[in-house]
């Protein structure tokens, strides 16, 4: 069975955060636009994007401080609410302040076990024309768990060495979060699922999934290069970050999670770049299940291994692990470039491949044997440079084909 996953966000804020750089604007500005999303996960997506934009007296680009609530509903049992501010200037030039609330709810969010080595069977989710389990051992919901987190994250960054251009090109970060995380057995018809078998086996504890906070504090520096955030020709990304989550702020958990993300940008001939990402993680600790997955960053916190954003054409969070690596590869060319109106367009295609491996005390092999990939080709539109849709097909052994529709580049 093929897995289909099709996913669109729509990102107005992009567009208005461009137009404010060649307009100047004063006061507030606001817009809005339906959040939209399909995947053979979660089902049918819907919801709202709002952004509230505040330019002061005129001269701050994009904006002096931004408010962008979303709301955000699927037919498969999620929910994904978040209310962020940014501001780039509140704090005088140099700082960057921004907060982020987000609630989360997954019914069905995956779990395939702990380690490299972890098995899928297709054959134990499998369902008949009425969605009934056929396998009576394993049920349809076997490798899913129900997920819910209350997530809120402060960060504050200071430019220590401009480029010439005035943009930050080193900056020191700190920050405070806290993650709320409650897990819950799936009903699954009456059936064990993946996730009571190991408790059962010892393999994971009671205590991995009951109610738990996660409180920590950040510490990073962050060395950008790039010319062009949205789609670079050239330059680097390099962020090492450090999370200590620690009882002096509350976290029923102590563990510290060390990431390092490097990001290259090499522009072989006027149409054609070469982009390349490394991550590398560590836990060090007695960090939950639920805390395996996600990358830590600066950037953005990106989802376990496998997926969109990790390994393009592998199941959604398919790997976790207390190590982890990940290594994507890019190839990106342009097209064709044309306007409409007043507006520059251009197409681009990609070809990428993406691999990677964790590490758990129950696997079995170490080393870098057994690296888990994806490959796959995509077609890229750009409005006036940094508005990008994007469409990536990868594939996987494993998933078979899944097609990705969203925004940007994947880094």
């Amino acid at each position: 069975m093929r897995k289909i996953v099709v996913g669109l966000t729509l990102a107005y804020s992009l567009v208005v955060g461009l137009k404010a750089e060649t307009v100047q604007r004063t006061g507030w500005g606001w817009g809005g636009v339906p959040a939209l999303n399909y995947n053979a996960d979660d089902g049918f997506g819907y919801g709202v994007l709002l952004d509230f934009f505040n330019y002061s007296k005129g001269g701050y680009t994009p904006y002096y401080f931004r408010i962008n609530p979303i709301l955000f509903f699927t037919t498969g049992g999620k929910q994904d609410h978040t209310l962020f501010f940014d501001s780039p200037y509140l704090l005088g030039k140099g700082w960057r302040f921004n907060v982020r609330l987000r609630l989360k709810n997954e019914n069905y969010y995956p779990y395939y076990g702990l380690g490299n080595d972890a098995e899928f069977h297709e054959s134990y989710i499998a369902t008949d024309d009425d969605n009934r389990s056929l396998d009576t051992l394993h049920g349809k919901h076997y490798y899913t768990i129900q997920n819910d987190q209350v997530i809120l994250i402060a960060n504050l960054q200071k430019a220590i060495k401009f480029r010439p251009d005035g943009k930050p090109l080193i900056s020191a970060l700190v920050g405070l979060g806290a993650i709320n995380v409650n897990v819950a057995k799936n009903k699954n018809e009456g059936i064990r699922t993946k996730l009571e078998e190991d408790i059962l086996n010892h393999i994971l504890t009671n205590k991995d999934i009951q109610d738990a906070v996660n409180s920590y504090f950040k510490f990073g520096i962050i060395y950008d290069s790039r010319d062009n955030e949205p789609a670079p020709n050239h330059g680097v990304w390099t962020d090492l970050l450090a999370e200590w989550y620690t009882g002096l702020l509350g976290s029923d958990n102590e563990f510290v999670r060390l990431t390092f993300t490097d990001r290259r940008y090499w522009q072989i001939q006027p149409r054609l770049v070469y982009a390349n990402r490394i991550m590398v993680e560590r836990i060090f600790g007695e960090a939950p299940f639920t805390m395996l997955y996600p990358f830590g960053s600066s950037f953005r916190a990106d989802e376990g291994l496998g997926g969109y954003r990790t390994i393009r054409g592998a199941f959604k969070n398919r790997y976790i692990g207390t190590s982890k690596l990940l290594l994507n590869l890019e190839l990106r060319y342009r097209l064709l470039d044309f306007k409409i109106g007043e507006n520059d367009f251009y197409l681009a295609t990609n070809g990428f491949f993406d691999c990677g491996r964790v590490w758990h005390k129950q696997d079995k092999k170490g080393g870098l044997s057994n690296l888990h990939a994806g490959k796959g080709i995509g077609l890229h539109l750009a409005w006036n440079e940094n508005f990008i849709v994007y469409a990536d097909m990868g594939f996987s052994k494993e998933a078979g084909s899944q097609l990705y529709v969203d925004i940007g580049y994947l880094y």
